[in-house]
């Protein structure tokens, strides 16, 4: 194909057809001499219209005639509204030039092939009012041929006015020469009658005033607010058009939808036929449809290097523009405010504080595939950080930097460069931003950076913490997050720096234990080290027990969290005797579920203890408002407990020490036959004696007589709780401890799930039974039966219906019972405390584990 010959070639190259508009052809092209983008536009001598040679030799108007006019006046005219000529007309024997600045298309073309937004039309609008009113009241100019053809829009979504072939100068303040349309002259010769004011028809109408040319912007409104439908479509036909005009009050009634209420009244005083009634140009932009937030804030951006005041720029770009981002389409981000950034401000380095407002609201709000065009603005704020009124901002928005530039190295190095630089900073206002940006931004964090880079410079803060629980809340709070991203060495790394905080406050006790549960939680098998687990952790933990103000809720998290850390270190140390011996490593037994008989302490009496919420530390991701359940059977541990299905049906949490029960219980490889013979005995004694005692206190049935003196001899020939013989003893034993380990002579063989609903409408007070099996045993029947037929403080259980559970639906009973633990004494279950949750939360459903032993198979 052959390249365009054009007598613009030796100024500007790379042309490229964009548009057409009207009997232009417009192309993109690039300046010879700044690499700068234009237009051209291009008239093929071909395509001329000449008068008919009727009309005289004189009078025979070409249009080319009409072109080189346009552009004469168009160089004339200097306005923002107005289209701006970068190279006057060039002429060769086939085509006629000139180049502009650079556009994208006509309103005509934009708006029938992409259409256009609400709030694009409205700003549109006022553009073209500023234009005209520049025409009428400075350059004193009527249009004359206002169609949507001649009103370009550049890339930067200007509309710009051109089109200036049937323009005239006033002779008189406000007074124009009319040149009437007519039937003998070509239309291409003559304005649009569709566009036209009707006292152009007028018989003997040599004059008009400027409310002709505000009679054709109320026709483009309408045409602009409707989407491109002619208010009057004519034909060329004066007849035709004189019809539409008399009845345009009916035609404004079938746009009133497009226009709105207040636009339609407007319109109705602008498109009159009395040239009286019809307002100036300048009244139109007073209107209410003009009032929009959103639609000022473009206008004033648009006007911003008029403003020579710095502080009014830096009040309207992160305040007002920052305000009213949400209410401006996306694509308007992109295509009106970036451009003006890139226009404005690439180099007011003291206005980039307010520019990262709206930067950081576009970069985490647009869609993914814009974020390569906020790319450059991105580098240019991070790479300016080191400015102090920048980098508060940067440290602030992090998290989205971060997540939104993910694949983007540089920026994520000059943010990982910025977070030190702030830590080892002495301006504790900064210092404050860093370490409260951090939990958002934790998970970014890549291991080598959090052991080589963040965590050693954490020290730096000793001085920033120093007698201030406030501070040292917000750091207890980013070691928890940092905590997250760690593996076994860099978690002993960053658990050596809470020595910095005041163990003593009873605010940052609580907080360093609802710390280290959160680290158990995530993964226990991180805590390998028992000297980092009892220097950092467990001292000062139990040191901590003695403070008297501690909450009875904080009291009992904070023992449960120290009682969790020695059986770790229990764990732990048996775990190395038998590596010892074995040459093997268990380590792994962390993430085996496998039934076994561990040394445990008294925490793990056989439990179902239902329990609300403690109050937790802020940022940590617990919610006070569930309920959590803890589960410890009689081998201290349950199989399973910790299945995701039991969480999800409920979504409720289980209590922390469960959980962990459940993770270190799994990982012993230690029976009570590897223990020593005697201290076995005196441990069951101890627990039996104190649990037999109390039983001789409540009432008990025959049946369990008998089931005890059956199971007697049995019992005894497997060594396994001889001390049930002196169960009518008198002597009260010393009672379970933390310290005191518990005999393991059963075993759970069965879960049955209970779920409770609070439901005002129910009359049955019955609880109905689900098992995880199709059928339950006689044998556990019998248990469900024994289990209700007791009578606790005098109040009588609810009566307990055994169902298949996949027959049966979610179960609901008004009668809120809640079971404390319970124990079984030759293969009978006995409860060991009932009471009224009169005390619990209503309408919040929770779920009791009932776990039926039985006595360990010969």
């Amino acid at each position: 194909m052959m390249a365009l010959l054009t007598p613009l070639d030796n100024f500007y190259s790379q042309l490229n057809l964009r548009s057409i508009a009207g009997y232009w052809k417009l192309y993109s092209a690039k300046s010879t001499t700044d690499d700068k983008d234009v237009t051209i536009f291009i008239f093929n001598r071909k395509d001329n219209v000449k008068a008919p040679s009727r009309l005289g030799s004189g009078n025979r108007l070409t249009l080319i005639d009409l072109i080189r006019y346009d552009i004469s006046q168009l160089s004339s005219l200097a306005h923002p509204r107005i289209l701006q000529i970068l190279h006057d007309i060039e002429e060769n024997k086939e085509m006629i030039s000139f180049a502009s600045e650079h556009i994208q298309a006509s309103l005509e073309v934009t708006m029938l092939e992409d259409g256009l937004s609400r709030l694009e039309m409205k700003l549109g609008i006022l553009q073209l009012i500023d234009g005209l009113s520049y025409l009428h009241n400075s350059a004193k100019i009527l249009h004359g041929n206002l169609t949507p053809s001649v009103i370009y829009i550049t890339l930067s979504r200007h509309w710009k006015i051109a089109g200036f072939a049937f323009s005239v100068a006033a002779r008189e303040p406000n007074v124009f020469p009319c040149f009437p349309w007519t039937k003998k002259l070509s239309v291409h010769l003559q304005p649009d009658l569709d566009f036209l004011a009707p006292e152009y028809l007028l018989a003997n109408k040599n004059l008009v005033t400027s409310a002709a040319d505000v009679f054709s912007l109320g026709v483009l409104i309408c045409w602009i607010c409707s989407g491109g439908k002619r208010l009057i479509d004519a034909k060329n036909n004066i007849d035709t058009y004189r019809v539409i005009c008399g009845q345009l009050d009916t035609a404004l009634k079938c746009i009133a939808d497009e226009l709105g209420p207040n636009l339609l009244d407007a319109m109705e005083k602008v498109l009159s036929l009395d040239v009286d009634k019809r307002p100036t140009v300048q009244f139109l932009a007073l209107i209410k449809y003009f009032d929009d937030p959103a639609l000022s804030t473009l206008r004033q951006l648009d006007d911003i290097m008029q403003v020579f005041d710095p502080e009014q720029k830096n009040a309207f770009l992160s305040q007002t523009l920052y305000d009213n981002l949400s209410l401006i389409p996306e694509n308007l981000w992109f295509v009106r405010i970036l451009p003006r950034f890139d226009e404005f401000f690439i180099d007011c380095y003291d206005l980039y504080a307010a520019l990262s407002r709206p930067l950081f609201y576009m970069l985490d709000q647009c869609e993914s595939h814009n974020i390569i065009k906020l790319k450059s603005w991105i580098h240019r704020i991070v790479y300016q950080a080191i400015r102090c009124t920048l980098t508060p901002l940067i440290l602030e928005n992090m998290n989205v930097l971060f997540r939104r530039m993910s694949n983007d190295k540089e920026i994520e190095d000059q943010i990982q460069d910025l977070i030190v630089m702030c830590i080892k900073s002495q301006d504790t206002h900064i210092q404050d931003k860093v370490i409260r940006s951090i939990p958002s931004t934790a998970e970014f964090f890549s291991k080598w950076f959090l052991s080589n880079r963040l965590i050693p410079s954490l020290n730096y803060f000793s001085l920033y913490l120093n007698n201030s629980i406030s501070r040292q809340l917000d750091f207890l709070a980013c070691i928890g997050a940092l905590s997250d991203r760690c593996d076994s060495n860099i978690l002993y790394m960053l658990i050596a720096t809470i020595r910095m905080c005041n163990m003593k406050n009873d605010a940052i006790i609580y907080t360093v234990s609802r710390l280290v549960q959160r680290i158990l939680m995530c993964d226990a098998t991180r805590l390998r080290d028992r000297t980092v687990i009892c220097t950092y952790l467990l001292n000062p933990l139990t040191l901590a027990l003695a403070s008297n103000g501690l909450k009875t809720t904080q009291f009992e998290d904070l023992i449960n969290t120290v009682r969790i850390l020695i059986d770790i270190v229990e764990h732990l140390r048996n775990t190395e005797s038998e590596m010892d011996s074995t040459n093997k490593n268990s380590l792994s037994s962390f993430a085996k579920m496998s039934s076994r008989r561990v040394s445990m302490s008294s925490s793990h009496l056989p439990l179902v203890m239902i329990t609300t919420a403690r109050p937790t530390c802020s940022g940590y991701g617990y919610d006070s408002s569930l309920r959590k359940i803890s589960f410890l059977s009689a081998d201290g541990r349950l199989e399973d407990r910790g299945r995701t299905s039991i969480s999800s049906k409920m979504g409720s949490k289980s209590s922390l020490e469960s959980n962990l029960s459940l993770k270190l219980g799994n990982a012993s490889d230690i029976s009570d036959e590897q223990q020593p013979s005697s201290s076995l005995e005196t441990r069951r004694q101890s627990w039996l004696d104190a649990d037999i005692t109390h039983l001789f206190d409540q009432p008990i049935t025959e049946k369990v007589d008998r089931e005890r003196k059956r199971c007697k001899s049995e019992r005894r020939s497997r060594r396994r709780s001889p001390v049930l013989d002196e169960i009518g003893a008198t002597r009260q034993p010393t009672r379970p401890n933390s310290f005191t380990n518990l005999g393991h002579n059963l075993i759970p063989i069965k879960i049955i799930e209970r779920t409770l609903f609070e439901d005002s409408v129910c009359r049955d007070d019955s609880l109905l039974v689900h098992t995880k099996n199709d059928t339950i045993s006689a044998c556990e029947a019998q248990l469900l039966k024994d289990l209700t037929s007791k009578k606790v403080r005098r109040k009588p259980l609810p009566k307990l219906e055994v169902e298949n559970f996949a027959s049966s639906g979610l179960a609901r009973s008004r009668n809120k019972i809640s079971v404390e633990y319970f124990f079984i004494v030759k293969g009978t279950i006995h409860l060991r405390k009932f009471y009224d949750r009169k005390n619990c939360f209503m309408n919040n459903p929770c779920k009791i584990i009932i776990i039926f032993h039985h006595r360990r198979p010969p």
